[in-house]
């Protein structure tokens, strides 16, 4: 079976996550993930046996209660999530616009999981009052509910008891890393962390996040970030500092959505920068040639 994928994310790293895994010190045995998000890497880490047990965290609360769901009561996370998805039938604009609603009001992780199912590109968003407010992709209804069973019982098999799930301040999570761990961060997009991120109710600053990368340098962990990246030769968001002294890396990550729709052909990359502790457990004197690109964009900025 293919790794498991149960909760559609904007952002996520499920194509990426073979070509990050290479990535890993053959020597480590636990993942930190404080941006777990929809765990794209520690799922896969699990399955391919890269890791032996995960801490995943996410400011989002809600989606850390739709995780303990996935990997503690998976048959009954299912079963609601099949009832949704038949009750919406014939009806489906109003009946997401009822559980949105019912969302707000209770946190049910049931009710986070069809809402991620059938909202739009998965991207969650809410509004200055903490509700829930993306609007339904109205073209899908949502993953099928015995391959969204298959994909939940697969996720809860790989995760169950080798597990530790947070709801904290990422940098909280960062304190528990020791130097026989790996961590990978995947921070919200510098497109969306320069106000208030509208998936969580706390920014996270570049100069914050570089002085975060700087104490875990001082502290010898190593650790894999995602940051930022490029279409063809335009630059979305800024290098991380060059005095972390990060080896960078770009992973090609497909055909841009945004340029095929404009009718124009343009491949994304992605960066990933790997720390001074974890080049020396790896072995390798990676050097990657600095791109010279004529400006920098913020992401999701219109070229």
């Amino acid at each position: 079976m293919k790794v498991a994928h149960p909760i559609p994310y904007q952002g996520s790293k499920r194509h990426l996550a073979a070509q990050i895994l290479t990535f890993f010190p053959d020597d480590a045995t636990r993942l930190l993930e404080p941006f777990a998000g929809s765990a794209a890497v520690a799922l896969a880490g699990l399955h391919h046996k890269k890791v032996a047990s995960v801490v995943l965290n996410d400011a989002n609360s809600a989606l850390m209660a739709l995780w303990a769901a996935i990997i503690d009561h998976p048959d009954e996370i299912a079963a609601q999530y099949r009832a949704l998805w038949i009750q919406q039938q014939g009806q489906e604009r109003a009946f997401y616009d009822t559980i949105r609603a019912e969302f707000n009001r209770t946190h049910h992780p049931d009710h986070f999981l069809y809402l991620l199912a059938r909202c739009v590109k998965a991207s969650v968003r809410y509004n200055a009052q903490g509700e829930f407010n993306q609007s339904p992709d109205n073209r899908r209804k949502g993953a099928q509910p015995d391959t969204m069973r298959d994909q939940i019982a697969h996720a809860s098999r790989l995760l169950i008891n080798r597990t530790s799930l947070h709801n904290l301040d990422y940098r909280d999570v960062l304190d528990m890393a020791v130097q026989s761990d790996i961590v990978y961060l995947d921070p919200p997009y510098q497109g969306v962390s320069k106000s208030r991120d509208p998936r969580y109710q706390a920014s996270i600053t570049f100069e914050g996040f570089a002085r975060t990368l700087h104490t875990l340098n001082e502290r010898g962990i190593s650790y894999i970030v995602s940051y930022d990246g490029r279409t063809d030769a335009k630059i979305y968001g800024a290098r991380l500092p060059a005095e972390l002294d990060l080896a960078h890396i770009e992973l090609e990550a497909g055909r841009s959505s945004q340029a095929t729709l404009l009718g124009r052909r343009a491949h994304t990359f992605e960066s990933l920068y790997l720390s001074p502790a974890l080049m020396s457990r790896l072995g390798k004197d990676m050097h990657v040639a600095p791109h010279t690109l004529p400006r920098q964009l913020q992401l999701f900025e219109s070229p």
